[in-house]
């Protein structure tokens, strides 16, 4: 699912900018860059700091795009009410600004949030608003991710035919989205062809996802494409391959700590190694060992 994410706003241009007015920026910087290497509890604490310092001086534009920031970790993590209501109200605050590309912005990532939700009735409604509020001069990467979303809804609905034709469409305009843009819609694409049985397919879609994510070291991303590989060379009946994937993917999860998916993805490895007799002995004791937070160099800490 495509997230748009905010980077920076400094409320009306100006030739000198106090120092107070542009702290908010400075804490949106540093939340951005834990975002974006997957590290979402800190990146929460800096678009909370945001806020405030948003909200003290003013500065709407900051302000919605600190809430429509925390709504996407909200989303992320699982809170999809609470992120709901944060993009609900970033929406009705760029709707204020007359800025049409943030408000549409919002509405596809609340539609993103009510597929995870399963509200796939509501989803459809509010990419269907977001596409009719694509600004003419808007750029060709919003239509896209607001498309890709469309893509998962129907992906979700089992219009397996209709999704393929929506991100087909956007794979074409693929060059033309930075490496997040790329890594979600080719994830994306790489899941449907996971769901309607074509493995190899899928392969190709997840490497290309792996590689975009690698570019720019998401760390979340990463780990989620090899998983999604480890799954796809299985189905191929090539568990050699899966239990090298799988093996990466569970490496990334331990040291970013999402025990949720430590599990999962362990769960797949040690069956997958049983079947093909390989020893993983060295992952499992690297693994347990981060899960206990004995790391040198966490991701995720300064």
């Amino acid at each position: 699912i495509s997230i748009f994410v905010f980077a920076c706003a400094t409320g009306r241009p100006a030739k000198h900018i106090p120092r107070h007015l542009s702290a908010g920026g400075k804490q949106m910087k540093k939340g951005l860059e834990w975002y974006q290497k997957g590290c979402y509890r800190r990146s929460l604490e800096y678009f909370f700091r945001a806020y405030e310092l948003y909200s003290a001086s003013d500065l709407l534009d900051g302000v919605a795009m600190s809430l429509n920031n925390i709504g996407a970790i909200y989303r992320i993590t699982g809170k999809y009410e609470e992120a709901v209501s944060h993009f609900d109200e970033a929406y009705a605050i760029y709707l204020y600004l007359n800025d049409q590309k943030g408000a549409v912005k919002a509405l596809s990532n609340k539609a993103a949030t009510f597929i995870h939700m399963g509200k796939l009735g509501k989803a459809g409604e509010v990419i269907e608003e977001a596409v009719r509020g694509v600004p003419a001069d808007g750029k060709k990467g919003l239509l896209i991710s607001v498309l890709q979303n469309k893509g998962v809804l129907l992906t979700k609905m089992g219009s397996y035919g209709a999704a393929e034709e929506v991100l087909a469409n956007c794979l074409t305009q693929a060059h033309t989205l930075d490496p997040t843009g790329r890594a979600s819609l080719h994830f994306a694409f790489g899941n449907l062809m996971l769901t309607t049985g074509r493995p190899a397919e899928a392969i190709a879609s997840f490497e290309k996802a792996l590689s975009a994510d690698r570019e720019i070291g998401f760390y979340q991303g990463m780990a989620d494409d090899l998983f999604s590989l480890g799954l796809a060379y299985t189905r191929l009946g090539q568990d050699k391959e899966a239990v090298r994937s799988w093996k990466r993917s569970v490496k990334i999860f331990a040291m970013i700590d999402q025990p949720r998916q430590i599990h999962e993805t362990m769960e797949y490895l040690r069956e997958a190694a049983r079947r093909e007799g390989v020893d993983i002995s060295v992952t499992e004791a690297f693994v347990e060992r981060w899960r206990q937070g004995r790391l040198y160099e966490s991701p995720c800490r300064d």
